[in-house]
Formats: C-alpha cells, sequence, structure tokens
C-alpha cells in the first residue's frame, strides 16, 4: 500500500500546476529577496548534482532483482530536490532579467547625443507625439569612434507620424538621438517607468528630435521565418483591411482586435471600453485564438477522419498559431492561449485525456520559461485569472442554472444564460485586478460584455472568411468586409452607449490584504452553493464579511495626513497642504487630466478635500475646474479660513501657515524678502538661473529664514552648469534638497522630512 501511494504521488493528474507553484514562487523570491544571484546558482548548481546523483542512484537500484518488482519511479528525496532545483533555478533567473544589465550596454553612454546601429525589435506604435518602438542595438557611434553593444533601447521619434517613417519589425535602421535612463514613478502609486522597462529588459530610452534622424537601411534583419512568412502575412492583413474596409474607427477598432494594433483606435472609444470592463477585447488573447483554432478545424475536419490526419491537422494549427502569435506581437495572452490550445489538441490527437488547468499551467510554464518577469506582467495575471474563473465556475454555474428540455425557448435562453456565465466568471477573476491595477470597479461590466463580446466575436469570424476568401474571390470577400465592419459598428455603439450610463463605474483601489482574501475565499462559498450546502455557503460568506469589517480595527490606522506633500506633474507640480483640519492645494497643473492625479495623491495619503485650491502657475480657468469652497485666484492677496492664512506677499509668491506648521511657495530668488512674511518651516522656490548673484540671495535669504525643509527646483531653462551648481548649493547645507522628478517631499507633522522615492 506504502508504494501504491507513493506511485500516485508521483503521478498526480495535475503535475503541471505543481510546477507553476515552484516556477512562480521562484520567481517572487529572486524578485523580491535581497538574496544575491551566486547565492541561488549556488543552490541550483548543488540542487542539480543533487538530482542527477538520485537519479543514478535510482537507475542502479532498478537493475538490480531485488528492486525490480518496485518499478523506476522518483523517490521522495529526488522530487523535493528537483522541485528546489526549479525554484532556484528561477530565482536566479529573475533576479539576472531584473537587476542585472550588460555590460557592453548603452548606460554609459546615458546624456550623451550618439548614432545607434541595430533592428527594430517590436512594431512601430504612432501617437500624437510621434513614434515609439524597441530597438535591439548592436554598435554605438560617439565622437567619431564606434563600439559593438548588446542592449536594448526604447526609441521615441517625435512628431514622426503614421507612415513617416518606413520601418516595419525586423528593419535594419541606424538612430541619432540622446540617451538617457529609466526615472521612478513621479508619484506615489503611479506608473513607474524604471519598473516597467526592467520588465521588458530595455535599459535606456533614446530620444530622435524627428523623421529625419532615423535612417533605414532597407533590409530586413529578421530571421528567415519572420522574413518569408510573418512579414508577408502582416502585410496581407493590413493591405486587405485597407481595401475592404473604409477608413474609420470600424477599421481602427479591427486592426486592434485582429492584429494587435491598438494605437490606431481613438482615446475616447478605447476609454469606453475601459469604463465598461471590456477593454480585454483589445487586447489579442484567448477569445481570438479561440476562434481561429476553431475555424482552422472546421475547415480541416475531413483530413481528421484517420489517424495521420489527425496529427497533421494538429502540426497545421501549430503552424498557424505560431505564425499569428508573431504577427500580433507575441502577447503574454497570445502565447498562453496558443499553448494551451497546442496541449489539448495533442492530447485529443493522442486519445488520452488532457485536463484543461494542467493546460493552463504548462502553457504558463513555458512562457515563463522564455522570460520569467511576465509574472508581473497585468496582461499576464488578467488572462490567467480570467481563464482559471472560468475554467473553476464555469462548469458548475452552468450545472446549477442550466437545466436541459425545453423546446427552442428554452434553447435560446440556454444559450444566453450560458454566455452570461461565461463572462461573469470572466469578470469574476479579473475585476479585483482592475481595481487594484486601475482603481475603478465597472458596474456594468457584467451586462455590457455580453453585446460587445458576441459582435466581436461575430466580426471576428467575418474577418477569417474575409481573409480565406480574399485568396480566390475579392467580390466574396468584399460582402464580408461589409459584414465585419457592420458587427465593428455595433460593438463600438455598445461600448459607447454602456460607458455613457452615469454611476457605471466605482472608484475603488482595494489593499493588498483585502485582494488576497478575496481570491483566497472566493472558491470557498461558491463550491458550497453550487453543492447546494446554502448554510455553509452562507456561514463562509458570514465570516468574509466580519474579516473585511474586523480588520479595519486589527490593522493599525493609516497616520495623519502629511503636513506638507509635493505632487510632481511632469513639469509642473502640485502642493498640498493640511492643517489637521483643513486641506489646501496649491496650483492644479496645465492641463486637465493633472486634476485626477494629484485628487489621487490626495486620497492616497489621506488629505481632506480641499478647501480652498491656490493659484501661483496654473491657469485661473483650471484653478476653478477643482471642486473647493474656496478659490484663491491670481488676483486675490489674502484668504483666512478657520484653521489656514493664506496669503501673497509678492507676484509669484505664495505663502500658508496654521498652527503646526508654515510653507512657502516662490517663484525665483529675485522674489525673496529678508522680512518676517517670507520666513517659513517649509519652503519650495524654483530656480529659473543660478549666477553669483542668485546665490547670494539665496544665501542669504536661507540664512535668514533658517527653513527646517528647503526644496529647490530647477526651472525648464536653467542651464547644465547652473544645475549642477544648484545641487552641489543643497548639499552643502542641511535640510536643502534639490528636485528630483521621482520623489515627493513629504512633511510629516512633528517627524523630520522624508523624500519618498515612488
Amino acid at each position: 500500500m506504502k508504494k501504491k501511494n507513493i506511485r500516485n504521488i508521483a503521478l498526480a493528474p495535475y503535475p503541471a500546476v505543481r510546477l507553476l507553484g515552484f516556477v512562480a514562487g521562484g520567481i517572487l523570491a529572486g524578485a523580491f529577496s535581497s538574496v544575491a544571484v551566486e547565492i541561488w546558482f549556488g543552490i541550483a548548481l548543488a540542487s542539480l548534482l543533487a538530482v542527477g546523483g538520485g537519479l543514478l542512484y535510482e537507475w542502479f537500484s532498478s537493475r538490480s532483482a531485488r528492486l525490480r518488482s518496485v518499478g523506476w519511479f522518483p523517490l521522495p528525496v529526488t522530487t523535493i530536490v528537483s522541485l528546489v532545483l526549479v525554484f532556484s533555478a528561477f530565482a536566479a533567473y529573475a533576479v539576472l532579467r531584473f537587476n542585472y544589465v550588460p555590460q557592453n550596454g548603452l548606460l554609459p553612454f546615458v546624456g550623451k547625443s550618439v548614432v545607434l546601429s541595430g533592428r527594430v525589435e517590436s512594431r512601430p506604435v504612432v501617437s500624437s507625439s510621434g513614434t515609439r518602438f524597441l530597438m535591439e542595438v548592436r554598435e554605438v557611434f560617439d565622437d567619431g569612434q564606434s563600439a559593438l553593444l548588446c542592449d536594448c533601447a526604447a526609441v521615441h521619434v517625435r512628431g514622426a507620424g503614421r507612415g513617416e517613417l518606413q520601418i516595419r519589425r525586423g528593419s535594419l535602421v541606424r538612430v541619432k538621438g540622446s540617451v538617457s535612463g529609466f526615472s521612478g514613478a513621479s508619484n506615489r502609486g503611479e506608473f513607474n517607468p524604471h519598473r516597467t522597462a526592467r520588465l521588458k529588459g530595455v535599459s535606456a530610452s533614446v530620444f530622435a528630435a524627428g523623421g529625419w534622424q532615423v535612417q533605414s537601411e532597407k533590409e530586413s534583419g529578421a530571421g528567415w521565418f519572420d522574413r518569408c512568412i510573418v512579414e508577408p502575412v502582416a502585410l496581407y492583413l493590413e493591405d486587405s483591411l485597407r481595401r475592404f474596409v473604409p477608413d474609420g474607427p470600424e477599421r481602427a477598432f479591427m486592426a486592434g482586435v485582429l492584429a494587435g494594433q491598438r494605437d490606431q483606435l481613438s482615446a475616447e472609444h478605447e476609454q469606453a471600453f475601459r469604463r465598461t470592463g471590456t477593454a480585454h477585447i483589445l487586447a489579442v488573447s484567448g477569445l481570438h485564438v479561440g476562434l481561429l483554432v476553431l475555424v482552422v478545424n472546421l475547415l480541416l475536419q475531413r483530413l481528421k477522419a484517420a489517424a495521420w490526419g489527425r496529427w497533421a491537422a494538429v502540426v497545421l494549427t501549430g503552424f498557424i498559431l505560431l505564425v499569428y502569435t508573431s504577427v500580433t506581437g507575441g502577447a503574454p495572452s497570445v502565447r498562453r492561449a496558443s499553448i494551451m490550445a497546442m496541449v489539448m489538441l495533442t492530447g485529443a490527437a493522442s486519445g488520452r485525456q488532457s485536463f484543461s488547468l494542467n493546460a493552463l499551467a504548462l502553457a504558463d510554464v513555458i512562457i515563463l520559461f522564455f522570460d520569467p518577469l511576465d509574472l508581473f506582467s497585468p496582461g499576464f495575471q488578467m488572462s490567467n485569472a480570467a481563464v482559471l474563473s472560468i475554467l473553476l465556475f464555469n462548469p458548475h454555474l452552468n450545472q446549477l442554472l442550466n437545466r436541459g428540455g425545453g423546446g427552442a425557448g428554452r434553447r435560446i435562453w440556454r444559450f444566453v444564460n450560458s454566455s452570461l456565465l461565461l463572462t461573469f466568471s470572466a469578470t469574476l477573476g479579473v475585476a479585483p485586478l482592475i481595481a487594484w491595477y486601475f482603481g475603478t470597479v465597472s458596474l456594468i461590466a457584467f451586462v455590457a460584455n455580453f453585446p460587445v463580446v458576441l459582435f466581436s466575436s461575430l466580426m471576428l469570424y467575418a474577418l477569417f472568411a474575409m481573409l480565406s476568401l480574399n485568396l480566390v474571390s475579392a467580390a466574396a470577400a468584399g460582402v464580408l468586409g461589409a459584414a465585419a465592419q457592420f458587427f465593428a459598428a455595433l460593438a463600438l455603439a455598445s461600448a459607447s452607449f454602456f460607458s455613457s450610463l452615469p454611476f457605471g463605474v466605482v472608484e475603488f483601489r482595494p489593499a493588498a490584504f483585502e485582494l488576497l482574501l478575496f481570491f483566497f475565499l472566493l472558491p470557498v462559498p461558491l463550491f458550497f452553493l453550487v453543492r447546494k450546502r446554502w448554510k455553509e455557503g452562507a456561514g463562509v460568506l458570514l465570516v468574509a464579511a466580519n474579516i473585511f469589517v474586523w480588520q479595519g480595527f486589527v490593522v493599525p490606522p493609516a497616520a495623519v495626513s502629511p503636513a506638507f506633500l509635493s505632487v510632481n506633474l511632469g513639469r509642473n507640480h502640485s502642493f498640498l497642504f493640511s492643517s489637521g483640519f483643513e486641506s489646501i492645494q496649491v496650483d492644479a497643473g496645465r492641463k486637465p487630466s493633472d486634476r485626477e492625479r494629484v485628487r489621487q495623491q490626495e486620497a492616497g495619503f489621506g488629505f481632506f478635500s480641499p478647501s480652498a485650491v491656490v493659484q501661483l502657475y496654473s491657469p485661473d480657468s483650471l484653478v476653478l475646474g477643482v471642486s473647493s469652497g474656496h478659490y484663491f485666484l491670481q488676483a486675490d492677496s489674502l484668504l483666512v479660513l478657520p484653521s489656514v492664512v493664506i496669503a501673497r506677499p509678492a507676484r509669484r509668491v505664495v505663502k500658508l501657515w496654521s498652527r503646526r506648521q508654515s510653507v512657502l511657495v516662490a517663484s525665483g530668488t529675485g522674489e525673496l524678502r529678508l522680512s518676517e512674511l517670507f520666513r517659513a518651516d517649509t519652503a519650495v522656490l524654483w530656480i529659473y538661473s543660478f549666477g553669483q548673484k542668485q546665490q547670494r540671495e539665496l544665501a542669504s535669504w536661507l540664512e535668514y529664514s533658517r527653513p527646517e525643509h528647503c526644496l529647490l527646483v530647477p526651472g525648464g531653462f536653467l542651464k547644465r552648469a547652473d544645475r549642477e551648481i544648484l545641487r552641489r548649493f543643497s548639499l552643502k547645507r542641511p535640510g536643502v534638497e534639490f528636485h528630483s522628478k521621482d520623489r515627493q517631499m513629504v512633511v510629516w507633522p512633528d517627524e523630520p522630512l522624508s523624500f519618498r522615492g515612488s
């Protein structure tokens, strides 16, 4: 009996799921622990030797007469050590990918203007600001000298519109531009360019002033597969769309859904898909791969009658999926869906049972083998959450709510209900991650997904048929192109309609504890409810509700809001001041979108809604756009509130003070005066030039005012030499800090200053 149990453990039906657990655990350990890569490599090497020794021992033991009846199976120790090998190897892999850059890379050239030679690594993306693409850098030219490199750079060509740059993925190019590194997030909780670049394996960014600084070498640096198959297929897709679908939002939507070219879709339509929780339609994912596999298998149905035909169909389907994955850019969701489909098709062709959950885990292991940092991609996480939720919940919900029997009306109802349950299952898994990353929960996602997914699926069917028939009959392809345009218009109209509904989106960002609690507790009540054990299901839901309520009393409450906080808005800034009873906002940025960034920082740091908004740089119109009870505009000089006094002692100077803190915000050293009205506990000063005169003015004012905290912000036109002098000036004086784009100035009441990197 003991031997039989060991065999059962080794031949469990979900080995890939267990393997994925150790793979993901190793990647997380490597990315977040402080263990050096040498230690992880040492553990992996020792484990590899131990596994090799264990396998040799098993081989010799299996050949002996005494153990021959037992059979050849892994010993428990060998199994455990092999899992340690997987864990440590992926930990070392993750550390190398995230923390290490090539020695012969671009970082030594940061701050220089150079000429780079290499290959376009990604499909160029065109926006209103220009064209962006990833470039595999092979050579650099600097000061008349050249050096061979092995690195990846993010290139931004300013002002280059669609069609201006005759380059494609795989094109060999030369780019002249300035090299710069990536900074962290401008404010806490915002997009982090440095982290995103490291996840993509990109070391530096290159800025080219215009399209004339990019020279194509009129030849492809891609391999034979990309050059002979992928590029012609991509051109065929683009030409077919241009030929049979008129220019407009429908064609842009088709290009985004079919080939992943989301940059062609307007910002309004993209926002509509986000608000309705249907943005997954725009990402080429399992829906598209599933429809493609279904169409291919229908066309190859007669071929699958014989055994050799089944394997030929599997090989042909795999080749088509490989080409489609390459054409769409190889997103993790497409790779996962393609690998999962191939595992299922291979199992069906061999006559062996395939478990969907095991296929999903195997697909993830293969993806993470090629790039372990895909684990941190929001697309990878959401795609897996949606598929896992569908696999776990959808069959049980269908069994519970869709009974057999009935006539045509009953069958139609089961079809509609099954589609809704499928949408509900996917939304159930993805909604918490959407709230975590984007801070919103769509209340209409469940309803909006049904028409949008339905019309998008019909559009894809028509597009696949159009692309196939275009090879033999342009007239028939034109009819299907018109049908695809009609369904695309319906999908866009549905998304726009649901996004316009009031109260369709709730702003909510769960804490990490709440997110983990949701995923841990979600399967338990559903398990009991599906089994019709209502009392147990209700009990689990009640326990979960109590945990959510009582964790607020168990977890220590957040600290009080800071007395002062800086909010970085690109070249502009906004500031939040708190008296403990009222909050004041200074400036509102330069564009309406800055208002939302300030509001998020206000909520994240625990500030009250502003009692007053103060104008310093922002136009009065933007200041008036912020919801507040009072406004201190350009023409105002004094505002007295219950706990805060606001004054404008000079044209570009604002002072705020309360019982616990005073703040002075000034533009230029020439505005400073040696008087009591210009003294403050915290000061923020913009410096536009820093010659001898400005140095004397600033030093004299600092000696007189003696602020506890002073932030020096270099102006946009400050010379590089003056910027360096200003930085050295700040280092010599305690309490004076030189501004950084990825650090916020946080002043806590009765506590020392902290500059928080984001």
